[in-house]
């Protein structure tokens, strides 16, 4: 950027500031001259004007309201900064120009007579042109850039790229105008709002412009053809220039292909990463650097992951959930790794994802049928086998309907040492159930878990084991036998359920 600042820095120019100091930072874009005393009514702002103030009445004792109304009118219509040649109508710089000079913060430097106008011109579009070659060869460097970061991170890297190119806070929304990636820093909610009016007001058109007092936000639509497949939006202090445009442009480009390609390719990068996020959670890819760089699409800045686990009323529940699932994330811009296992759902999110957004998903969910949920802490790629069992023990301990985070609500079975307390006491003091099952190809303790989880509610509990209630009640009786307890007794039965509830884990 050129600036005022750096042209009193040119020692050739020999020119010297006489007032509007606090102007050096304003932002120049062409030098020219005239001799009109309304110069400003053929402006357009962003010029340095140079005069000798032929028109202007050099007389000490004339009416200085002329030459301060001069600067006054130049200063409206965003001149960055004045240049007075001397020795024609005036010797000197006058101190009443002086005075409103630094009054309106327009920088006013006085021009020596040796100095031609056309060397200033001249100095302005040399450096202009220098600045423009130097924008763009760093954007030529920047697309490849930006290219790699949409193969290898998809949405969210190249939101990071752009932002970086261009130097700006770059937001990236999908059809439903949420957020799906941001950089370098959040927006604020403020000029995010805005963003989404410019959309809502016409979220047919390609780009869209508003600019506050202190901010321009640009917005764009992503999308091929008549589909749009999201908005593009930049905030800064400053418009975007034909660089900035172009690399955003490029940026745009590159969302459209990774949203619009062949489905059957999205299909197998979701069977691709199904495959990756099963093989961490059975143990086989736990060291497996290559995996890890697969899973790493699902996280956030920092590298971080949480799971989440939902649990279906049977395996084709999970089946039908799993495909809802999966289109929630893409229509979301968001990397898909969701694995069924069983009538249970496990996916990655980013380790920043709030709780509140998976119980948006539980309630997508949750419309066509039954379903319970539990959210693991946010952890690093090497640890995603923990995340996927902190989620299983909270869907364990969740009703249908609900999300649980026992790490976010401090549960105690969130704790490793009361877990392994737990998973110590299961194995001593429910021995004689577990036995039984093992000889009888019985399933008592699924029984009693139903039982405990109703919270000794024998219709809810039978119910839930797709049993008669006088068969359950049988089976608790004789689980009372073998435990010598009284499971009438609520502090027994919250005891044993944090047993079973523990060892699950």
């Amino acid at each position: 950027m050129t600036t005022v600042r750096w042209l009193l820095a040119q020692r050739r120019l020999q020119l010297a500031l006489r007032g509007g100091a606090t102007g050096l930072d304003r932002r120049m874009d062409c030098a020219v001259s005239s001799e009109l005393v309304n110069a400003g009514e053929w402006l357009s702002g962003g010029e340095v004007l140079l005069t000798t103030g032929l028109r202007l009445d050099a007389r000490a004792d004339a009416d200085a309201d002329v030459r301060i109304g001069f600067l006054r009118h130049l200063d409206e219509v965003g001149v960055a900064a004045v240049g007075l040649g001397v020795g024609f109508g005036f010797d000197e710089v006058p101190a009443d120009m002086v005075a409103a000079a630094d009054e309106l913060g327009l920088p006013l430097f006085e021009v020596p007579l040796p100095i031609p106008f056309s060397a200033i011109t001249r100095a302005v579009l040399e450096q202009i042109a220098a600045q423009r070659s130097s924008r763009l060869v760093a954007a030529t460097k920047a697309q490849p850039r930006m290219t790699r970061a949409a193969a290898s991170g998809g949405s969210a890297a190249l939101v990071r790229e752009l932002a970086e190119a261009v130097d700006q806070n770059v937001v990236l929304l999908d059809t439903g105008l949420a957020v799906v990636a941001t950089a370098p820093r959040t927006i604020p909610a403020a000029d995010l709002n805005r963003i989404r009016d410019l959309v809502v007001r016409d979220p047919a058109s390609a780009g869209a412009v508003w600019m506050t007092g202190d901010a321009t936000m640009t917005v764009a639509r992503v999308g091929s053809g008549g589909r749009t497949f999201g908005h593009l939006g930049v905030v800064g202090p400053t418009a975007l220039d034909d660089v900035a445009r172009m690399l955003v442009g490029h940026a745009i480009s590159l969302l459209a292909i990774e949203h619009a390609k062949p489905r059957q390719v999205a299909r197998d990068v979701v069977d691709l990463h199904d495959d990756a996020l099963a093989l961490v959670i059975d143990g086989a890819g736990a060291a497996g650097p290559g995996l890890h760089r697969i899973l790493g699409r699902a996280g956030d800045r920092s590298g971080r992951v949480r799971a989440v686990v939902f649990s279906f009323a049977d395996a084709e529940a999970a089946t039908q959930g799993r495909r809802r699932l999966v289109d929630e994330l893409e229509h979301r811009w968001r990397p898909v790794f969701a694995h069924r296992d069983g009538s249970d759902l496990i996916a990655l999110l980013r380790g920043d994802d709030h709780v509140d957004f998976v119980t948006g998903l539980l309630t997508m969910l949750n419309t066509t049928g039954p379903v319970s949920g539990g959210i693991g802490p946010a952890m690093q790629l090497r640890e995603v086998g923990e995340s996927v069992r902190q989620a299983r023990l909270a869907c364990r301990s969740s009703a249908i309907g609900q999300i649980v985070d026992l790490h976010g609500s401090r549960s105690l079975l969130a704790m490793d040492p009361v877990r392994r307390a737990l998973t110590d006491a299961f194995g001593q003091r429910l021995a004689p159930v577990l036995d039984h099952d093992e000889e009888h190809g019985t399933d008592l303790r699924a029984s009693l878990l139903a039982f405990l989880e109703a919270n000794g509610n024998w219709g809810v509990a039978a119910s839930a084991q797709g049993i008669h209630r006088h068969t359950l009640r049988h089976r608790i009786e004789r689980i009372e036998d073998m435990l010598q307890v009284d499971l009438s007794d609520a502090r027994t039965r919250a005891e044993l359920l944090l047993m079973l509830l523990g060892a699950s884990a």
